[in-house]
Parts: structure tokens; C-alpha cells; sequence
């Protein structure tokens, strides 16, 4: 009988060479290590433009292309950057403040600590929105309650822009978005300024700043005097992966509805430009960062859902808008000083009407109700609690138990939770793949592949629920008539483009996650990545 086969050190090592030059022979590509070399290194961008298209999902900048003529705008991104068209967040739920946490962070939910976009805390039974902070009230509201306060103080750890602080950079930091949440997280806690929009103009809060910029001041002045009604037409260019049509509306400006609209892309467009101007971005002797999210792509998307034609003609739209702010920066910093980040803070689900008339095996599971059917089935289960229901919130597939129930109870808290998922089953027996409770989670007991390395990822003590619910896939918690909150692809797959000296040019096909924008930015900027970032150097991508 033949022993194993042993293949001596250098035999092996003439044999990976001739595997090498044979590669390069058939035309079969050889990936090689970028190296830059040290004085190219040493030079930093004067401007970081980081742009988040909120529910721009993958296929978005693909499917779209044709429709995309600024000269400055999406197409120039996808030729001129380094372009990933298939980025991933690896969390288990795809959402706003998540994913805007994300981007410059680098880190999933457990180590930067927004697993949410709201939460419950069932010690004080209050629910916990993932920016409030009552002790950073709002500046430029006159009606603002001490509760609507704002702040990045429940995100865990650093950003791209507060290691350029801690590096001693006496950078300007800049977060703009209609979401407050959106601002805020991408600024990070040393961020010069944060603005959002809030009953009809642009606001921030008092941890910040104790009043109002001027040039932010001015801009209000400026939407008060502007015509009270926006026209939005589209002439029904489509490519034909959705509806043909026209598009004509009216709507008011001072009216939510509006936001939904190119307005609202309109809008964070020239609060952009405005800060770019007024604070020199790019023209002081340190780089600074202007990160701008644009959210009506999202609020129409939840309206509509990503196939219909409002979403294609609001996509090419907002080519047209990116342009006018590429352009402003071309001209007052020059594109080759700037680095561009473009992707998106999650994706988004077909809409279930349109995924089943394709016969995809879709559903919806209604909070509401599965709260209240929960709550009969464990009283006749457990008995009747004198501290009120067991059940206190079902949010974003999070099941939130009475603490102070359980605890009258002779049963452990574990016994409890095994109770919530045998009780879901039963009253929720379709679209489930699985229930998992925070005792499973803790002793390491996770579903296999991808739901267990996603709940790893995203599970944070005292905010996540003590029950968790992952549904199957292309079904989807009833609310919006298209929504995202999980992690299959279609949630959690987003482009990005990388676009400045530093790299090169073309489509990549490599795995790149979200987690790798900031310790890539941070090898560009020569600082420290952020503190609980898990991500990587997209090395490939850099000259």
C-alpha cells in the first residue's frame, strides 16, 4: 500500500511557479498586491466626500445606467471610481441608523451599538430612538420638546472623522441629511456640525452648537421665500424594467409628501453646496470630510417600491442633482484633491403584491396583531400577570417580554423566552425560518451559516429583543408598502465607488463589505481606522 504523498520544499515552490507563469500564459488573471509607493502615500486628499443614497440597493446604478446623463453625476462614478457593484452589510437586520453607523464606523451593531432603529428598554418599558438625547435639545425649532433632543451618543466607538481629530487634523466634519439619524451617525461624536430637516427647515441640536450657523440661518430665510409648490414631471424616458408613463405632480413644499419628491433631493443638494462654500471644505491645510445622505430616495421607495417608475425617473433625477454638487467641488477643490465614497445604507425588498403576482413565496407578518395573539396564548400558557401584559413590544421583528412579569414568575428567564418561541410557531406557523432567543444567543446556540454570523454580528444586550425573529425570505414586516429589515441580499447588497488619486479606475469583482470603507479611507488619510472597525483595505482598488 502507498504511503502519502510528500512533495519536498522546493519541488513545491518550482511547481507554484510554473501554476503561475501558466495562469499568466492562458490570459487567466494573477492578483497581485497594490504597492504604493511612499510619497504617493504620504499625500491626502484636501476634500472626503462620503455620499449615502438611503435604500440604494445593488442593482439601483445597473439597471438605471442608461437614464444617467450629468455630466458630473452617477455615470462619471461608475467610470471614473473604483466601482463594487455588489457591497454587502453583514448584519442581521438592514436598516437607516444601522447602516448609517456602518459606513464610517466600520463596525457591525455589537461593537458600535446601533442594532436598530429603535428599540425598547423593558426595565423602564420606554421605547429608545437610536439618536435621542434629552440633553442635547434641538436649535432652530421653536416648537422642539426637551425629548426631541439629538446626539451621536448611543453610537459606540469612532468614526473616520473622529480618528482625523484624534490624529491632531484640524479638520471640518460635516453630516447633512433630511434623517436626522442619518447626519448624526455619519458624523460621528466629534463632528463640527450635524444638520437635519424638521417641520419645513434645516435644524441641529445643542450638541453641536448653541444656535444656528448664519449660513444655515440664511438657507431657512432662503426656503421661506421660495414658491410653496414644487412640479415634478417626468416626460416617461423609461428603460422598460418598470412602468411606462408620465409623471406630473403638484405638491407643497411645507408638506411631508414633498420629501418624497425631487425636492427633498433638491434640498440636501444645495445644503451641500451651502456648506461647501461658506466653511472652505477642501481649501484649509487639513482634509476635511462633508458626508451628505440623501433620503427621499428612501421615503419614496417605501411608497412605491423599487420597480415602479416614480423610483426610475426620482434615480435619474438625482443624477442630475449629484452632478451639480460634483461639479461645485471640482470647481472650489478639484475632483483630483477629492476622495468620493458612493453607496447605500440598505437595500430594499420587492413589494409583496408585486413579488407574489411573479410567484415568489412572499408574505407579511403584522406586528400588531402577532403582539396580541402572543399575549393570549401565554396567558392561557403562564396565567395572567399582575404587572400586565407578558408581551410589552413587537418591533422590527424584536419581541420585547415583561421583565417585571417574568420575574413574579417561579420560572428563569430562559424558561420564559423558550415559552415566547414555542408561542410565535404556533401563532405565526408561515414566512418564519427562524426564532431565536437571547439565552440561544449567549450560549452560542445560532442558526448555521449566515443567520448565526449575522446575529453574532448585530446582537447588542438590552437593546436587541429577547426573542428575535428572522423571517423567510421576500416576506417582510407589514408596514410600508416596500421595507427592509433583514439580511438576504436583497436588504443587504449596495453599490460602492471609491473615486480619487488613490484608486483605479473599473468594475470589481471582488467581496467588499461595507466595514471596509473606513479603515480603506483611513489607510488613504494615514490615521488609525476606527476603533471597532472589523473591516478590511480594499487593497485591490488602490494604485
Amino acid at each position: 500500500m502507498r504511503g502519502p504523498l510528500f512533495i519536498s520544499k522546493p519541488v513545491l515552490t518550482m511547481l507554484l511557479s510554473v501554476a503561475i507563469i501558466a495562469l499568466g500564459v492562458f490570459g487567466l488573471p494573477v492578483q497581485a498586491a497594490a504597492q504604493t509607493p511612499l510619497k504617493a502615500h504620504l499625500q491626502k486628499p484636501k476634500l472626503v466626500l462620503v455620499i449615502v443614497v438611503d435604500q440604494c440597493r445593488s442593482d439601483t446604478l445597473t439597471r438605471f445606467h442608461s437614464r444617467f446623463k450629468a455630466s458630473h453625476g452617477l455615470k462619471m462614478l461608475m467610470e471614473k471610481g473604483a466601482y463594487f457593484p455588489n457591497a454587502t452589510y453583514d448584519m442581521l437586520q438592514s436598516m437607516t441608523c444601522p447602516g448609517h453607523a456602518t459606513v464610517l464606523s466600520g463596525a457591525y451593531p455589537y461593537a458600535m451599538g446601533i442594532p436598530l432603529n429603535e428599540w425598547y428598554d423593558n426595565r423602564s418599558q420606554t421605547p429608545v430612538y437610536c439618536a435621542e438625547d434629552q440633553q442635547s435639545p434641538l436649535v432652530g425649532l421653536d416648537s422642539a420638546k426637551p425629548e426631541d433632543g439629538m446626539s451621536p451618543r448611543r453610537l459606540k466607538g469612532s468614526t473616520v472623522g473622529d480618528e482625523l481629530k484624534l490624529a491632531g487634523h484640524k479638520s471640518q466634519v460635516i453630516g447633512i441629511a433630511l434623517k436626522d439619524r442619518s447626519a448624526i451617525m455619519l458624523g460621528g461624536h466629534q463632528a463640527d456640525l450635524a444638520i437635519w430637516f424638521e417641520e419645513g427647515r434645516w435644524v441641529t441640536s445643542k450638541y453641536y452648537a448653541e444656535a444656528l450657523p448664519t449660513w444655515v440661518k440664511a438657507l431657512n430665510e432662503e426656503l421661506a421665500t421660495q414658491p410653496k409648490v414644487f412640479k415634478w414631471t417626468a416626460p416617461g424616458q423609461a428603460t422598460g424594467l418598470s412602468p411606462q408613463g408620465q409623471i406630473a405632480r403638484e405638491v407643497k413644499v411645507d408638506d411631508k409628501s414633498a420629501l418624497a419628491t425631487p425636492y427633498g433631493t433638491h434640498l440636501t443638494t444645495q445644503a451641500a453646496i451651502r456648506a461647501l462654500r461658506e466653511l472652505k471644505l477642501g481649501q484649509g491645510a487639513h482634509p476635511d470630510l462633508l458626508a451628505v445622505s440623501y433620503s427621499s430616495h428612501d421615503i419614496l421607495g417605501h411608497q412605491k417600491g423599487p420597480n415602479s417608475l416614480e423610483m426610475e425617473e426620482f434615480t435619474a433625477h438625482e443624477d442630475q442633482s449629484l452632478g451639480q454638487l460634483l461639479k461645485e467641488i471640482d470647481q472650489r477643490v478639484g475632483l483630483a484633491q477629492t476622495l468620493v465614497v458612493f453607496t447605500g445604507d440598505h437595500g430594499v425588498a420587492p413589494a409583496v403584491s408585486e413579488a407574489k403576482a411573479k410567484k415568489m413565496p412572499a408574505g407579511s407578518i403584522n406586528g400588531k396583531k402577532l403582539l396580541e395573539n402572543l399575549n393570549q396564548e401565554l396567558t392561557q400558557k403562564l396565567g395572567k400577570s399582575r404587572e400586565g401584559d407578558w408581551i410589552l413590544r413587537v418591533r422590527s421583528l424584536n419581541v420585547y417580554p415583561n421583565l417585571k412579569a417574568i420575574s413574579s414568575l417561579k420560572r428563569s428567564r430562559e424558561e420564559v423566552e423558550a415559552e415566547i418561541k414555542a408561542a410565535i410557531r404556533k401563532v405565526q406557523p408561515e414566512g418564519i425560518a427562524h426564532v431565536v432567543t437571547r439565552s440561544e444567543i449567549l450560549r452560542g446556540e445560532l442558526p448555521a451559516g449566515r443567520y448565526g454570523e449575522q446575529i453574532r454580528r448585530s446582537f447588542v444586550e438590552g437593546q436587541s429583543g429577547d426573542v428575535i425573529i428572522i423571517t423567510e425570505a421576500f416576506w417582510v414586516d407589514e408596514g410600508a408598502y416596500a421595507t427592509h429589515m433583514s439580511g438576504y441580499n436583497y436588504d443587504r447588497e449596495v453599490p460602492l465607488i471609491l473615486m480619487g488619486a488613490r484608486f483605479k479606475p473599473g468594475v470589481y469583482g471582488q467581496a467588499a463589505r461595507v466595514i471596509d470603507i473606513a479603515p480603506t479611507l483611513t489607510h488613504v488619510l494615514g490615521t488609525v481606522s476606527p476603533s471597532g472597525s472589523d473591516g478590511r483595505v480594499l487593497y485591490e482598488a488602490l494604485k
